[in-house]
């Protein structure tokens, strides 16, 4: 029986055990040291948040009237309740999912012909691997206590490992328990298997909607709202599953238990058989209609959809890890916290729970159409809004991944694809690729596994480009629509629309070579769209109105950056992509002189020698987008704002400490929330590297221009180029300019 197990892992969830998890599971556990963080998953909108050890905090589900429903377990959606719960491997009532029962006091209550039938001595140890698959579906095990007498110590039996996953809207927990699989653990061998095992699973609940009428929250969170989470359990027998049935705690005096979770009893196989269960979770708006619970899926559909499998397409896990295995190799650079990691967990985090669905419709219409296209959620479990700021950062992140990933760019010459030359680098016993009658037993051995995980990212990337420029262009340029997903509208923010036209602008001129069809270009009636009767028109503040002290330098950049965008998207070459009515008579003109102003500024901002401060890394980081939005006239002016910027940056002094976020009794002056701003002040260092000039003495005294936002791919995914920071370290060789 183990044999068969062995030669099938696909089968019975075989796949989950230790030895069978391969090279598309990436393991935290050497970050064990670091702070404990919650994490998200989702796919197409139904995403769900899990707290450090795996338990369910939050889930949320799509809705075309109301955008987002969420369900939360029961604690405040406060920022100091939320990060206390992420960072816990007991979630108590804050969680909701399935696992084994905590509290198991209410069961002895519970009216049954025998007790001991019901009695359930096992419970959950330390937690011993935490991980995920390919980036995308969290993954916790811990040991497994066996509380033999009441009177002796719980003993190690075995291991309790949890994997959670959407799909096709509909949340799924997997559980499976198995004995002596620990090799390095003192487990007691002699231990009877055959008992119960008590499970818990919901509890007190809070359902909420996401909320654009109030910018203190985003949500109204009520117990009376018109959703509810359904949640089926069912345990694996052989090729088939058998539902358990949920009952309620027997205990009248408290009727808070009403809310409390449900339990369920299942009996563990007999002799080193593992338990596998699973649990469906359905969040939906009450209307009246019961629908039926799809099938649930096989432990090798499940094995597919997780992309478990290492020459599966969706096996991105090993695709990072190559691209960046490659790089490794080339630089003779190995970080301490691996880049693939990061930049594998950044895109898929992004893609699969930001990126929420939306629908729109029409003064005319009554009903909204169905979700085609993708809108940035910020924050998606914690006072969730649409960030237009984010909007863009997130876009030109895509667009360097999609760009750096290309299958085109992997046959040109001196390209950043690979190869297979590049591949035989990394198995260099690997035999030589005869694609016509070869037929590779590995993946190192075969380009085309490779590639044809990177062209299925290609096109999950391209999507979300796509599907997310077509919101914006619906949202705030065509008159009349309603978005059930759409930015809060207040004077406080209204410097934030000017994101719109940037996003598109840098898109639309990046994005040439995938020949994307912007749908709302083949509208009809796109040309003759006015400008002023659109979102984005009544958002955005006239041109009369001078910002505040505070945002006047941020002020002058963006407001530069906007109209470029618009003079740029009206005057293409190939076609139109904005309606006439937006290209207003001497707009370049107008263009010229919000260069010379936001010039100005940075020029101010270079000579008044002011210490530096949080805000000023956003004013970095707007500098830094002259060149990728084609915003100056004159590139090579030795004034230029990337240089400026360069020069501001490299005269400051390091943060050496964080403020408290507070000023002491009678100090005048406004906190910022210094987390996020003053944990980024090091990317306007990394890019500083790739503008600055460099003087090399063994290349004849050569002063090479570093320019442009991906020349040595400090911010390219996959290049074989070495960043300046590297060349610092080793002028070895001199690299390809390209």
């Amino acid at each position: 029986m183990a044999q068969k197990e062995n030669q099938n892992p696909k089968e019975s969830f075989n796949w989950i055990r230790r030895e069978a998890r391969g090279p598309t599971y990436i393991s935290y556990s050497e970050l064990s040291d670091r702070l404990a963080c919650s994490f998200e998953f989702g796919e197409n909108g139904c995403a769900a948040s899990c707290n450090y050890g795996g338990e369910l905090l939050n889930m949320s589900a799509t809705d075309k009237e109301q955008g987002i429903i969420f369900a939360h377990g029961n604690f405040e959606s406060t920022y100091y309740a939320s990060l206390a719960r992420a960072q816990r491997h007991d979630g108590g009532k804050a969680t909701f999912g399935l696992g084994i029962a905590v509290n198991q006091d209410p069961l002895h209550t519970a009216a049954s012909p025998n007790e001991n039938s019901r009695d359930s001595r096992l419970e959950l140890g330390q937690m011993t691997e935490r991980g995920c698959f390919n980036y995308r579906w969290p993954y916790n095990e811990y040991a497994l206590l066996l509380h033999e007498k009441k009177d002796s110590g719980p003993k190690e039996i075995g291991t309790c490992a949890r994997v959670s996953f959407v799909k096709d809207g509909i949340l799924y927990q997997v559980i499976r328990l198995e004995k002596e699989c620990r090799p390095e653990a003192n487990i007691y061998h002699y231990v009877p298997w055959s008992v119960k095992v008590a499970l818990a699973v919901g509890g007190p609940i809070n359902f909420a909607a996401f909320n654009t009428e109030d910018s203190s929250t985003h949500l109204r969170v009520s117990k009376g709202l018109a959703s509810q989470l359904e949640i089926r359990v069912s345990q694996l027998s052989g090729d088939k599953y058998d539902p358990l049935c949920l009952e309620w705690p027997d205990n009248k005096d408290n009727e808070s238990t009403a809310e409390g979770p449900c339990y369920t009893f299942a009996d563990l196989p007999d002799g080193k058989r593992p338990l596998t269960l699973i649990a469906e979770f359905r969040l939906r708006k009450v209307d009246g209609k019961s629908p039926s619970w799809p099938e649930t899926p096989t432990s090798a559909q499940i094995y597919d959809h997780l992309g478990v499998y290492p020459y599966s397409r969706m096996a991105t896990g090993v695709m990072w890890e190559t691209i960046f295995l490659k790089r490794e190799q080339e630089s003779n650079y190995f970080s301490e916290l691996p880049e693939a990691n990061l930049v594998g967990r950044c895109v898929e985090k992004i893609l699969a729970v930001d990126l929420v669905p939306t629908a729109f419709k029409n003064n005319d219409n009554l009903e909204f159409e169905e979700m085609e296209s993708l809108t940035l959620v910020s924050n998606l479990f914690l006072r969730p809004s649409i960030n237009l700021e984010s909007f863009l950062y997130v876009t030109h992140f895509h667009v360097l991944c999609s760009k750096d990933t290309s299958p085109e760019s992997s046959s040109n010459e001196g390209s950043d694809g690979m190869d297979e030359a590049q591949l035989h680098l990394i198995a260099p016993n690997a035999p030589k690729i005869e694609s016509y009658h070869y037929e590779a037993k590995s993946a190192w051995n075969r380009t085309e596994v490779i590639e044809n995980t990177v062209s299925w990212q290609m096109d999950r990337l391209q999507e979300s480009i796509e599907r997310s420029v077509a919101y914006l262009a619906r949202a705030f340029i065509q008159p009349g629509t309603q978005a059930n997903l759409s930015p809060f509208t207040s004077t406080m923010s209204q410097s934030n629309y000017y994101y719109v036209m940037m996003t598109l602008w840098y898109v639309v001129k990046r994005c040439d070579p995938f020949e994307f069809a912007w749908k709302w270009v083949e509208t009809d009636g796109m040309k003759s769209w006015p400008s002023d009767d659109c979102l984005l028109a009544h958002c955005l503040p006239p041109d009369y109105l001078l910002p505040k002290d505070k945002e006047k330098e941020k002020v002058a950049f963006l407001k530069w950056y906007h109209y470029t965008s618009v003079w740029n998207l009206c005057v293409r070459k190939k076609r139109n992509l904005l309606p006439k009515a937006w290209k207003v008579k001497n707009l370049d003109m107008k263009v010229n002189l919000l260069e010379r102003d936001a010039r100005r500024v940075a020029a101010a901002k270079l000579s008044g020698c002011q210490p530096y401060s949080a805000e000023d890394e956003i004013l970095d980081r707007l500098g830094f987008l002259a060149e990728p939005l084609n915003a100056e006239y004159w590139k090579r002016r030795a004034g230029s704002v990337a240089s400026l910027t360069v020069r501001r940056i490299l005269d400051r002094d390091f943060t050496r400490y964080i403020r408290p976020g507070r000023y002491s009794d009678g100090e005048p002056g406004q906190t910022c929330g210094p987390w996020e701003i003053y944990a980024l002040c090091h990317h306007s260092r990394l890019l500083v590297e790739n503008y600055q000039t460099i003087y090399i003495p063994e290349w004849g005294g050569l002063s090479y221009p570093v320019l442009g936002e991906n020349k040595y791919g400090l911010l390219s995914i996959g290049s074989n180029k070495c960043s300046s920071f590297h060349l610092a370290r080793s002028l070895s060789k001199r690299p390809s300019l390209g």
